[in-house]
């Protein structure tokens, strides 16, 4: 596989200050780029855990070796769920493709690998993609939440999980709109936060309840909400989109289901929550719910025994998309 465009890494060169012939300003231009490299790579660290310096929010995610991997194997269980398909859009031989909060940048690697005569773009808050991607895949230091400089180019833009990670989804959706080509489709699947079940009646202290309750009232108060599934679709519909479409989908919690497929995505769903809660939870629940780290930890374990239960638990899935009315004609 050849190797694609590559995050930048500082060397001896930019520290050397630039002959005469140079001018003064290449050596403060290497000096200013060593200097924000720098700057977005020296991560905040919380709890022992690490996450991004670069933004203008605060996301609730890590993005240490630990968060990597839980990133890798949600991706699995996304691309599980839809057997295989990276998008569910109508999308038609797209050669313009933007993934925001792309994590990893795995979905990138395997859309660009798919789709050779595409040009495969994704941004994060975090340089923690690879370096060694197909040559039509590129990865940008970039942050959704502020202006778009990028109009009228995409014929395809996805999203997923960013649920808790913008203060105004509104604005969000109209920028994605300016930035589609008339005909363009913007897609985002997202989890809903609440666990319930339909063979039980959980109590109100039940950690699936809790779970969900806590969430959304510690994503309130940092100003961004977590509950947003339900509300794509008419977010994208305000925002001018058509042929928006909305697909719900049942993620079972282990393996209880008779349909094989159904079984598949419910244990991988609670390898991801087994493993992940924490990741979820733990900047959330100590900077806006004043939680310790060890009642987190006892939550967490709490949850973790619900997932193993044989309560027959699940929670949704939302897979929505739209379109950028074509140009009239």
């Amino acid at each position: 596989m050849d190797e694609g465009r590559t995050w930048p890494a500082a060397t001896e060169e930019d520290n050397v200050v630039a002959d005469a012939d140079s001018g003064y300003a290449a050596s403060t231009t290497a000096t200013d780029t060593t200097s924000l490299l720098s700057s977005i790579a020296r991560y905040r660290e919380e709890n022992g855990r690490t996450y991004h310096s670069y933004g203008s929010t605060e996301h609730w995610g890590p993005n240490d070796d630990r968060a990597q991997d839980q990133q890798d194997l949600s991706h699995h269980l996304w691309t599980l769920a839809l057997k295989g398909r990276h998008y569910l859009s109508p999308a038609q031989d797209p050669q313009q493709i933007l993934d925001i909060g792309t994590g990893t940048g795995i979905w990138c690697i395997e859309v660009a690998e798919a789709n050779p005569d595409a040009e495969v773009t994704g941004i994060d808050l975090s340089p923690i993609q690879p370096t060694w991607v197909p040559p039509n895949c590129f990865f940008e230091i970039d942050d959704y939440n502020v202006d778009w400089i990028d109009q009228d180019k995409y014929d395809l833009i996805h999203a997923r999980e960013l649920l808790g990670s913008a203060p105004d989804w509104p604005s969000v959706y109209k920028q994605a709109f300016s930035a589609l080509k008339p005909g363009g489709w913007y897609e985002q699947h997202e989890p809903s936060l609440f666990f319930t079940s339909d063979a039980v009646t959980l109590e109100p202290d039940h950690p699936f309840l809790q779970w969900g309750e806590m969430m959304c009232a510690a994503g309130n108060a940092a100003g961004m909400r977590f509950d947003i599934g339900a509300h794509i679709k008419g977010w994208m519909e305000d925002a001018g989109f058509v042929n928006v479409t909305e697909y719900r989908m049942p993620w079972l919690i282990g393996g209880w289901s008779k349909d094989q497929h159904q079984r598949e995505v419910g244990q991988w769903n609670q390898l991801r929550l087994d493993l992940g809660v924490a990741d979820f939870c733990s900047r959330r629940f100590t900077n806006q719910m004043g939680l310790t780290p060890q009642e987190i930890e006892i939550f967490c374990a709490r949850l973790r025994a619900a997932f193993r239960s044989k309560i027959c638990g699940y929670q949704w899935a939302y897979f929505v998309y739209g379109q950028r009315p074509e140009a009239a004609s």
